[in-house]
């Protein structure tokens, strides 16, 4: 990104939430996060520990927009449909069921209107979480479709990596495409095909800092989730943080062993966890193990051939 872009951030869980809004509604979150960290983090004398609901203006001409195209009246639908709309945050502390804003008004004649953000999803705009996504918000807000917009922020939490798995079933809970999309040819059609073509696109112009290529990972002609490799320019070489290598392996080894169903699964998760962080030097290694495994195998061996790799190499004293 050049020096004069404004980079956004948001708390990983935000990133990884379940919601679907529009692009209207999704251009707003982006100048409510703007809005937010110019106040709570650029400002040097900002509060970074105590949230009270927050009210913030936004020009109608940037949810309108030249690009789509949107009429005043779309632009007040979209604000009454996102202020009835709940994100769905899930981490290991806690659940939370939140809307980003309490209420809009704008006065007709002014070129700004008033939205109220609540005080429950400021923490999470704000650097408070251990694990944030940043983003441009020159791409985000030029981003025609909702696919797109979710997609680049999945890619720049991972752009570190450059790889990133999902299944099917977390996809389409995410976005909540359940009923939508119920086969595989609609989601391929309608959303991944979508967005990769958006982003690619821009990448090739120059106006976007990264895009994806993905694979299927099936069994037999079972689509069972995809294998998303993310090209950027500004591929971070430098070795991951141990608290970023904690956090992938976790969250693979949660996915893969259904932990949020299975107890034991999560116990011996646990355990998994903290003797990697008794021996931080494993860490590196079984990061690479890992990686290469989603790479070679299908995602139906993945819980099977984790738990072996880790019983055999890591956990034997």
């Amino acid at each position: 990104m050049s020096k004069n872009e404004i980079t956004l951030a948001q708390a990983n869980v935000l990133t990884q939430a379940r919601y679907n809004f529009t692009v209207v509604e999704k251009r707003a979150v982006y100048y409510i996060i703007k809005e937010v960290r110019r106040q709570f983090i650029e400002q040097q004398d900002g509060q970074k520990d105590l949230f009270n609901d927050l009210v913030i203006k936004i020009k109608t001409a940037d949810l309108q927009g030249p690009d789509i195209g949107t009429e005043l009246r779309e632009v007040y639908l979209s604000l009454k449909n996102l202020r009835r709309k709940s994100i769905w945050i899930e981490d290991q502390e806690r659940v939370l069921e939140v809307g980003y804003i309490n209420y809009f008004e704008h006065l007709k004649r002014e070129p700004n209107l008033e939205v109220q953000v609540s005080h429950k999803i400021l923490p999470f705009l704000v650097e408070l979480a251990e694990k944030f996504t940043t983003y441009s918000l020159t791409v985000a807000i030029s981003l025609k479709a909702k696919y797109s917009q979710r997609f680049y922020e999945y890619c720049s939490q991972f752009k570190s990596t450059g790889f990133l798995y999902i299944s099917i079933s977390d996809l389409r809970e995410k976005m909540i495409l359940e009923k939508k999309y119920s086969r595989y040819a609609q989601l391929k059609m309608y959303v991944l095909d979508v967005a990769h073509k958006e982003l690619k696109s821009l990448y090739e112009a120059g106006n976007c800092d990264l895009y994806f290529n993905y694979s299927e990972d099936k069994s037999g002609r079972t689509v069972n989730g995809l294998k998303i490799v993310i090209i950027s320019k500004e591929r971070q070489p430098e070795p991951l943080k141990i608290d970023d290598l904690v956090y992938y392996i976790r969250m693979w080894l949660t996915t893969w062993l259904n932990a949020a169903t299975k107890p034991k699964n999560k116990a011996w998760i646990d355990r998994v966890i903290k003797h990697l962080q008794k021996n931080p030097d494993q860490l590196p290694k079984l990061y690479d193990r890992l990686v290469r495994m989603q790479e070679k195998e299908t995602s139906t061996s993945y819980a099977a051939f984790a738990r072996y790799l880790i019983e055999e190499d890591y956990l034997q004293e």
